[in-house]
């Protein structure tokens, strides 16, 4: 998700359809987070929730949302993404909350003249554990519905837990996975992973897949670290494997709907808004023994 300086794979991914693949095994699992969304979300803050479960913003930069520069990290300047990610403490909330469902509601933005949104033309939401749940080792699963659009860009991902010195949080390295990303083209989804390289480049390998599916209706997304493997997951079955080479360091979830942004390009003028990612829940385990 984060500053996509690789190129498309040139062909898709179709070998296969996901009941073909290999079933996930949850008994070298041991649960360890879950999010039912059966009561209002726990959103965190600084000083009004500091315990709270869903963060709504990245790790890096200003924090406060009415700093001079608190929207850097309510948006993603360097892949040009048109959305301010809305904090529901200030008033600017992009979520719409029912019992068992989480919904991010995309939509033009109607606090664009607020100084603290710089402007920018849509408001849209992200949450992370980024202050609740982390694990080295494990799985992931979301059930997520999304939006369809062009520039409608919903993503699960995973980043590393940024160190923290003189009270400030540190670059934590290139590396990510997504757990899965959608730029709106039916039925196709991408799992990407970013190598641990040098200097700081961000470089992924954009594995697209042809998943034969109704994306706007719900499906589990899973994804299993172990020392050795990645492997990607859809509606519990295997569609992706790779070796595990950089990820043996605590990482925390991340789900959003990006709105825009160099990779998908604009919405349409005719888009319906507002452009709904619906979140049934959320649910980590640990690998036994660890």
């Amino acid at each position: 998700m984060i500053v996509r300086l690789a190129l498309l794979a040139a062909a898709v991914w179709t070998g296969w359809s996901a009941s073909e693949g290999a079933r996930l095994d949850r008994q070298t699992l041991r649960p360890a987070f879950a999010e039912e969304f059966d009561r209002p979300p726990d959103f965190w803050d600084a000083t009004r929730n500091p315990n709270g479960r869903w963060k709504t913003n990245y790790w890096f930069g200003v924090q406060g949302t009415r700093a001079e520069k608190g929207w850097e990290p309510r948006t993603l300047v360097p892949n040009g993404e048109l959305q301010y990610y809305g904090d529901p403490a200030a008033g600017m909330s992009p979520f719409e909350w029912t019992k068992g469902v989480l919904t991010i509601a995309a939509r033009p933005n109607p606090y664009r003249r607020d100084p603290a949104t710089n402007g920018l033309p849509y408001l849209s939401g992200l949450i992370t554990t980024e202050k609740s749940f982390h694990f080295t080792y494990g799985y992931v699963e979301a059930r997520v519905a999304f939006p369809s659009g062009k520039g409608i860009w919903p993503a699960f991902w995973l980043l590393p837990v940024p160190a923290v010195k003189d009270g400030k949080p540190q670059q934590p390295g290139p590396i990510e996975i997504d757990v899965f990303e959608s730029i709106g083209e039916p039925g196709r989804l991408y799992f990407t992973y970013f190598p641990d390289l040098p200097n700081n480049q961000k470089k992924g390998d954009n594995m697209p897949w042809n998943s034969g599916a109704d994306l706007s209706h719900f499906h589990t997304y899973g994804m299993k670290v172990t020392p050795k493997e990645l492997v990607w997951y859809f509606d519990d079955r295997e569609v992706r494997r790779v070796p595990n080479k950089d990820y043996h360091q605590p990482l925390y979830l991340l789900l959003n709907l990006a709105i825009g942004g160099k990779w998908p390009g604009a919405p349409a003028a005719d888009q319906t808004w507002p452009a709904r990612m619906r979140i049934e829940w959320v649910r980590g385990w640990r690998l036994t023994g660890r």
